[in-house]
């Protein structure tokens, strides 16, 4: 009877789980345009930040290369004008003090002062607006350069494709981490996280990363638990114990 109550209660707690990946990129468009290349022959690999698909940019990096030389430009015009002002508000301050100016003439040199200053203020502005457009134009040319982190699955585009916004362009996986998700009974969720996680009958390395709080749509009466390690063959089912 002891043996019978042991392997019923062993059965409350025993739950059967697929071995998937941590997290799943879906990876779309945020930009229309042309593919020029489409590196397929990453596919199935670990990625560290390398490109996998470019959507033609010569028209933007061509805009870029103006813009920043348009901005260097300004710089130094800003730069000549700084010492402009520099020097006619040393004059205007002379002038001021010199009992031997008349009124017109101090108010000459202190207009004079103020319209540099004003040229001064209308290119830092100027300076401002292009360096707006080069973020923009850089944005734009890195959402055109989509690079991937993780484990590169699949493909969906080839070289001479036009995409639009929101178009699938490559399915990936972070597989640094394993994820497991069982489906706890509602009366049995209090004190879970004081359980010890048992793979195939064996103590693992997996946690508890979440408990979600609400009810799962299809398993009613349960809360879903997501439990996260290493060790395990993706794809696999295993049976999940907590102890």
């Amino acid at each position: 009877m002891k043996y019978l109550i042991f392997f019923i209660g062993l059965l409350l707690f025993g739950y059967e789980a697929k071995v998937e990946p941590f997290s799943t990129y879906h990876i779309k468009a945020a930009v229309n345009g042309r593919v020029v290349i489409s590196n397929k022959n990453l596919e199935a690999k670990n990625l560290n930040n390398e490109l996998i698909v470019k959507i033609d940019d010569f028209v933007e990096k061509n805009e870029l290369k103006n813009i920043k030389t348009q901005i260097e430009i300004l710089k130094q015009q800003i730069k000549n004008q700084e010492e402009v002002v520099k020097k006619k508000k040393e004059l205007y301050e002379k002038y001021k003090k010199l009992k031997t100016k008349s009124l017109e003439q101090k108010e000459m040199k202190f207009f004079d002062y103020i319209n540099a200053k004003n040229q001064l203020l209308n290119l830092k502005s100027q300076l401002s607006s292009l360096e707006n457009q080069k973020a923009k134009i850089e944005d734009l040319i890195d959402k055109k350069n989509i690079k991937f982190k993780g484990y590169l699955y699949s493909i969906f585009v080839n070289k001479g494709d036009y995409v639009v916004v929101g178009r699938d362009l490559a399915l990936g996986y972070d597989i640094s981490k394993q994820k497991l998700d069982i489906y706890v009974p509602i009366d049995k969720i209090d004190g879970i996280k004081d359980k010890k996680v048992y793979i195939n009958g064996k103590k693992s390395n997996f946690k508890i990363n979440k408990i979600f709080k609400t009810t799962d749509t299809t398993y009613i009466t349960s809360y879903k638990v997501e439990l996260v390690g290493n060790g395990l063959k993706f794809g696999d089912v295993v049976k999940v114990e907590l102890k």
